[in-house]
């Protein structure tokens, strides 16, 4: 098989699996809770400004679970399972298990985030999102599923809770940081896109090359460490 055919074969697989848990529901439940406390927010009368910044950070924390309950967990459940195993036995690119993961997941959480803000502001903040905000939040929402993909090879066993750690006790806490560290957070990058720090000593432009920057080192170390698992 040829990588592009084993990534296919394997995206259609995970797929398969996605709609016959309970994952998918779950994370439906988890998107719709911007939407709820953003309308809660508004009945107690706060200004536009600060919905938007509180909508923007709910749908951040709920891209520290998303990524982390899709990708790193379906990740590390091969590699515990041995269905890698199996896989490598045949003549299967390595790379192609992270690639066919990401192709059928990464869609599904855009899709979920961006419906999670959208539906935020126009339902809780009765405002349409910027074209901005929202391009922040895609290219963010691949950046940290690689993260997490990555974080699931490294650690099989405790990779979504520990994909969830990164971004909860690192990511979000580095990115509200008034340093140039902060330049390692994908969440402030993504807030910044959107214009919501309302910061100019940082472009859109500069932010998104960030977050390609450190999905590349991620993507780099997931497809180092993928290839030294053992057979």
């Amino acid at each position: 098989m040829t990588g592009l055919s084993s990534t296919g074969t394997i995206a259609a697989l995970t797929l398969r699996r996605l709609v016959r848990g309970r994952v998918l529901w779950v994370s439906l439940v988890i998107a719709t809770v911007p939407v709820v406390f953003t309308i809660l927010l508004r009945r107690h009368g706060r200004s536009e400004y600060a919905l938007t910044n509180d909508a923007h950070a709910f749908v951040q924390l709920v891209l520290a679970i998303l990524p982390a309950l899709f990708v790193a967990s379906s990740i590390g459940e091969e590699i515990e399972d041995r269905t890698t195993t199996y896989l490598w036995s045949r003549p299967v690119p390595r790379w192609a298990v992270l690639a066919g993961k990401l192709l059928a997941l990464v869609p599904i959480i855009c899709a979920l985030a961006l419906g999670s803000w959208v539906a935020s502001m126009v339902i809780g903040v009765q405002v349409a999102p910027s074209v901005a905000s929202c391009l922040g939040f895609l290219l963010g929402t691949v950046a940290l599923c690689i993260v997490a993909g990555t974080i699931g090879t490294l650690v099989p066993k405790y990779g979504m809770a520990l994909a969830i750690v990164y971004m909860l006790f690192f990511d979000l806490p580095l990115g509200a940081m008034p340093a140039s560290i902060r330049g390692l957070s994908i969440s402030h990058h993504v807030r910044t896109i959107a214009d919501i720090l309302r910061n100019r000593d940082d472009s859109p432009t500069s932010a998104a090359i960030g977050i390609c920057a450190i999905a590349l080192v991620w993507a780099l170390v997931g497809l180092w460490r993928i290839r030294r698992l053992e057979a």
